[in-house]
């Protein structure tokens, strides 16, 4: 279906190395624009930057992540430093760094995050080491702030009993895109592939780069097509040195032959995009365009408006661009962080683990490691659906629930232990509790989720039988004594801007919060 739009603008590219002058072009001009789908995560700086962080957090001896990080920006050495510093020293990095008084901030933040690599997640400590050195005040906006933070989720995801595979994040930042600038709307110039476009329809519609070719890639070690009969016809490369292999330059012409058809519908579909005014864009060559280009497929009627033009001063798209020398971007000489951080010591996130800073005054720092271990195991069980849970099974975790307390720094785990089989024992036996953790058409958990400006944290998101929509949030608060309802209002009170925030972003769900110390229910 087609999604009307009334003068929005909208640019579409064969591919993404179209846009390798353009977005420079549309940033140095102050133009806002929404990429969708265009930057792949692993190419942001400062993505790269938190990976080498990763890496030489949990690695002492790869080099090459600790000389990474002692370039980036929140260091920024010189080569020359480097030189100075490190070449033809077979110690570690991290021991080098010992003895350098200019290195003296950044060894005072990461000596306490390796100190605590055995406590709390890997995520927890690349993410407060980060804000500790100042990477933050490295970044130059909003957009690579949400970049970061899509890397974080990433390693989280990934992480099992605080280790990373690192190949597989390596890869996993190679699939991702980089989320779009979250202060752009959908009035701002949109950015996306031809692909990307389909079934949408804009404004204005600008196709820039008709005559670039597509890149010529490695010829595949076999082609094969399946024939009417449901047949294979498969042919392999030929020997280095060999002549051509008949079925192979045959299934190669068939290859070429779709990838044609394809070019003029993908040209067909970005011309069909505009709804007021199309803008297609070509530096063609004196003579044919490239083969295979979008403006090959559109000559026969192209070649008529570009007869009679002059481009002999046109700079042919084939030349390479001049090379600009990088610059190095690092702190301020003399910065300093906005307040003292608390180095690189691990504390556990506020329950609910949302971002919009809910007031935790109230709660005691065990009561919050409480929350913490909780949440992680009510997300097991919902996982389950339930099944094979009951109480006789969380009275046999409770050296678990120890275990996972005493990584958080809980010094005395026992009366801790106690709140957390409570709180998941009574989850079990209420009606409401296991209604929510068990299986529903549609269940997240700890599902995240942005808008522009927010991001948000929800810990069950349910689509019920009936097709009601809920978010939910656990919540590990105590009460003592009488008037327990008039306490869980309150409560829904306190929490209801943060259920509403979550509502608005997941399209109306109902809002409910679920006391599993209490087996209180409170819903909106």
């Amino acid at each position: 279906m087609i999604q009307k739009a009334e003068g929005n603008a909208a640019l579409l590219v064969r591919s993404r190395g179209a846009l390798a002058e353009i977005v420079p072009a549309l940033k140095a001009a102050g133009i806002r624009f929404r990429a969708i789908e265009i930057d792949k995560l692993g190419e942001k700086q400062v993505v790269q930057d938190l990976f080498a962080l990763t890496r030489a957090l949990t690695h002492l001896a790869d080099r090459v992540a600790w000389l990474a990080i002692l370039r980036a920006p929140w260091v920024g050495l010189s080569l020359a430093e480097f030189s100075s510093f490190f070449e033809g020293k077979r110690e570690t990095i991290w021991e080098l760094v010992q003895g350098i008084s200019k290195l003296e901030r950044f060894r005072s933040v990461l000596e306490p995050a390796l100190q605590n690599r055995l406590r709390g997640t890997l995520r927890e400590r690349v993410e407060s080491t980060w804000l500790a050195l100042g990477g933050p005040a490295c970044v130059a906006d909003a957009g690579e702030l949400e970049d970061a933070e899509t890397y974080l989720d990433a390693l989280e995801k990934l992480e099992e009993a605080g280790e990373v595979d690192f190949a597989r994040l390596a890869e996993l930042l190679d699939e991702l895109h980089a989320p779009p600038d979250p202060a752009a709307t959908e009035r701002d110039l949109q950015i996306m592939t031809i692909h990307k476009a389909k079934g949408l329809e804009f404004g204005t519609v600008i196709v820039p780069g008709l005559g670039r070719a597509p890149g010529r890639g490695d010829a595949p070690l076999m082609r094969w097509k399946e024939l009417p009969d449901k047949s294979l016809l498969l042919a392999p490369i030929k020997e280095t040195g060999s002549d051509d292999e008949p079925a192979y330059e045959y299934l190669k012409a068939l290859d070429r032959d779709a990838e044609d058809t394809e070019a003029a519908r993908l040209l067909y579909v970005a011309a069909t995009r505009a709804k007021h005014r199309l803008h297609l864009l070509a530096c063609p060559r004196k003579t044919m365009p490239p083969k295979r280009s979008l403006l090959a497929c559109a000559w026969p009627v192209a070649e008529s408006v570009f007869r009679g033009f002059d481009i002999s001063g046109i700079e042919n798209e084939s030349e390479k661009p001049e090379v600009k020398p990088f610059i190095l971007k690092r702190l301020a000489a003399g910065w300093t962080a906005p307040a003292p951080p608390p180095a690189a010591a691990w504390t556990a996130p506020p329950e609910g683990r949302d971002d919009l800073q809910v007031e935790f005054s109230w709660a005691g720092e065990t009561q919050r490691h409480v929350g913490t271990v909780v949440h992680a195991w009510l997300q097991r069980i919902a996982e389950a659906q339930c099944k094979g849970w009951d109480a006789k099974r969380v009275e046999s975790l409770r050296p678990a629930f120890e275990r996972d307390l005493r990584s958080r720094g809980v010094p005395s785990a026992g009366p801790a232990v106690e709140l957390v089989v409570t709180a998941l024992t009574n989850a079990l036996a209420d009606e409401r509790g296991r209604w929510l953790l068990g299986p529903h058409p549609v269940a997240l958990n700890e599902h995240r989720l942005r808008s522009p400006g927010r991001s948000f944290r929800i810990d069950r998101y349910i689509e019920d039988a009936k097709g009601g929509k809920w978010v939910v949030d656990y919540k590990t608060s105590e009460h003592k004594g009488g008037g327990v309802d008039a306490f869980l209002d309150a409560e829904r009170e306190r929490y209801q801007a943060q259920l509403d925030g979550y509502s608005e972003a997941m399209g109306g769900a109902r809002r409910g919060l679920y006391f599993a110390l209490l087996k209180g229910w409170r819903d909106w």
